[in-house]
């Protein structure tokens, strides 16, 4: 109720190419005896977080006695709120615990019931303190903003402050009741999952002389295979499947956005977009802000496919030549040098953040390597307040692996930076700020790896590296933000979404963004349901965020690189804020606007330099246009 809640481990899918499975397991058989979590540190035993979750139910249920009594003065909303709030941090404590030791463990049904019982125990808190914001909505705006200036409510201040401007927009209490008991009702995602994941029959098809199937994660591993015809094979039967069910796509999506709409009017915004938006505090003219620079900027994304288009010695790009490698020889790498080149790219951040980072890569409190029944991909989860955040990583010595290292480890030193920094209530920090802390990290890591790079060779993969992920994060991921804003804007004017519609509005958007009308790149009309390959439309306006984070973060990244200990200390005071203000006034404070154009121009400046880099490494080695 008091905090934020984050959808974990996302970005990691975005980035690595949006696998729609996020409980699949890892591939790993069988594998020796592997570093496991320090889970201890949570709880002793599993007999210890029993009896400690059956205590929280009973606190749970003490909470009633708060209700009718939070407007009767500042001390006794005080009190309610910090008895809340405790009880909310044993929950987020008993989570973690069932959470870390489930994942990994997919096979075990008694791991899997744990995590199950911290959900409804969840579900049962947020039921119980259902009563608080309407309560506190009650309260005249005047009456709430004095109050959160109170030093009784300090630690509640920009919670209070928020309620009070969302005032207008807060219904009565059983309306928002009955509301929040439909929305299972309404939310068509995981309908959507279920047929995505796991009712859809595969197909197969022979690659190297073997039967593959084409399901999300086999399409997400051969489209980048290096034999084009197979590439060409996997995007055709991979979105004729798709194509199959257009229909029942495009009415789950329909559903889901006109969900969003209904919502939104029935809070009195005036459109969906503002609802979304201002659920986090942001504005919305850095939506606004964010297409429009990626809009002006095609030209840099299609100067990238240019490149991509002589580096694959390809007389014509298609859409299935995007994924695979620019470098084909990739250096590999062990969880040893990781860490050390983890540390070294991040000395820029200073003494502090290097000692708390160096604590946690040599605790036992990452999971590191893929084992039979494991989770698949990697996250950090640092909701266990008083303890320390964990990573989960599924490492094979891969570069992407290094920098995911870097990238999850930079939301840990955020969460113990804010943990140090801030009370239960603001410690956690929303997926606006949350993501440029990672993605600081992984720009660090990369400008690192191109500065200390040996050959050529090298050199040009960490700027292949580079380019394809603000490829893949920036322009693709505003493509899917103004795909998400037009389809909602189409049944806010009282139309509807088929699946030959939406098929019809990505087509035309993946046209514009890929230069196709400019010779840039050819992209079958078969491939314009990819629409429907991706969950995150689902999420209400959610995926814009790691565009605007990569911007963030490359400006950040700048300002660290100059050495000002000015920009240090702004960067490190963004994230000891944890979530103390809204995502965009954090970094604006820490010199980043992104409702202005001048973080964009910067990001764009930075990929042009790249792609010049390339090109002249490429004039003075044609050798290195030879894939072998």
């Amino acid at each position: 109720m008091l905090r934020r809640t984050l959808r974990p481990c996302l970005a990691t899918a975005l980035l690595s190419g949006l696998n729609l499975a996020p409980l699949q397991m890892a591939l790993a058989e069988d594998t020796p005896p592997r570093p496991h979590w320090a889970l201890a540190d949570l709880y002793p035993s599993v007999t210890a977080w029993q009896q400690t979750l059956d205590r929280t139910r009973d606190d749970i249920d003490r909470l009633t006695r708060f209700k009718g009594t939070l407007s009767q003065s500042p001390e006794a909303l005080a009190s309610a709120l910090d008895a809340i709030g405790r009880i909310e941090k044993t929950t987020a404590r008993l989570s973690v615990y069932a959470g870390l030791d489930a994942d990994e463990d997919l096979n075990s049904s008694k791991k899997r019931e744990r995590a199950a019982q911290t959900t409804r125990l969840q579900a049962r808190l947020n039921s119980v303190t259902g009563y608080v914001t309407p309560e506190l909505a009650a309260m005249t705006p005047d009456e709430l903003a004095r109050w959160a200036k109170l030093p009784a409510l300090s630690d509640y201040r920009y919670f209070l402050t928020r309620l009070a401007e969302r005032a207008p927009h807060i219904l009565s209490a059983d309306t928002e009741s009955a509301l929040a008991a439909m929305a299972p009702v309404t939310s068509t995602e995981n309908s959507y999952a279920l047929l995505a994941n796991a009712d859809i029959p595969w197909p197969a098809i022979t690659i190297d002389g073997v039967s593959r199937t084409l399901d999300p994660s086999g399409y997400a591993h051969w489209r980048k295979v290096d034999e084009r015809d197979a590439r060409e094979q996997v995007f055709d039967t991979f979105w004729a499947t798709f194509h199959q069910y257009a229909d029942t796509f495009g009415s789950l999506l329909d559903h889901d956005v006109t969900a969003h709409v209904t919502s939104a009017r029935l809070h009195h915004y005036d459109s969906a977009l503002s609802a979304a938006l201002d659920s986090n505090d942001i504005p919305v003219a850095v939506y606004d802000q964010l297409v429009h620079s990626a809009n002006a900027h095609l030209d840099t994304l299609q100067r990238y496919l240019r490149l991509r288009q002589r580096l694959l010695g390809v007389t014509t790009l298609h859409y299935y030549d995007i994924y695979p490698p620019l470098i084909q020889k990739a250096p590999e790498f062990t969880l040893d040098q990781a860490r050390q080149l983890t540390m070294e790219a991040t000395r820029p951040l200073g003494e502090h953040y290097q000692a708390l980072l160096d604590k946690a890569l040599h605790a036992n409190w990452t999971s590191p390597y893929p084992s039979k029944g494991k989770r698949s991909g990697a996250y950090m989860n640092g909701a266990a307040y008083d303890v320390h955040p964990y990573v989960l990583m599924n490492f094979n010595g891969r570069f992407g692996d290094v920098s995911t290292y870097a990238h999850e480890w930079g939301h840990g030193v955020h969460s113990m930076l804010a943990t140090e920094a801030q009370p239960w209530a603001t410690a956690d920090y929303s997926i606006f700020t949350a993501e440029v802390a990672s993605t600081v990290n992984e720009m660090l890591l990369s400008d690192h790896m191109m500065a200390t790079a040996t050959t050529p060779e090298n050199k040009l993969f960490y700027i292949g590296q580079a380019l394809e992920s603000l490829r893949a994060t920036f322009f693709r991921q505003t493509q899917f933000a103004e795909f998400e804003r037009e389809i909602h804007d189409v049944v806010e004017q009282g139309g509807s979404l088929s699946g030959q519609r939406l098929s019809r509005m990505y087509g035309e958007l993946l046209h514009k963004y890929y230069g196709v009308d400019k010779g840039v790149m050819e992209i079958k009309p078969a491939y314009n349901i990819e629409w429907a390959y991706v969950p995150h439309f689902y999420y209400n306006f959610y995926v814009y965020q790691y565009a605007t984070s990569v911007t963030a973060a490359r400006a950040l990244a700048d300002r660290l690189a100059s050495g000002d200990p000015a920009a240090r200390a702004d960067y490190l005071t963004l994230l000891k804020r944890g979530g103390a203000d809204s995502g965009y006034q954090l970094i604006r404070d820490a010199g980043v606007d992104l409702a202005e154009p001048a973080p964009y121009e910067a990001l764009m400046r930075y990929m042009n330099g790249l792609i010049d880099q390339a090109n002249t490494l490429l004039d003075q080695h044609p050798e290195l246009l030879e894939r072998s």
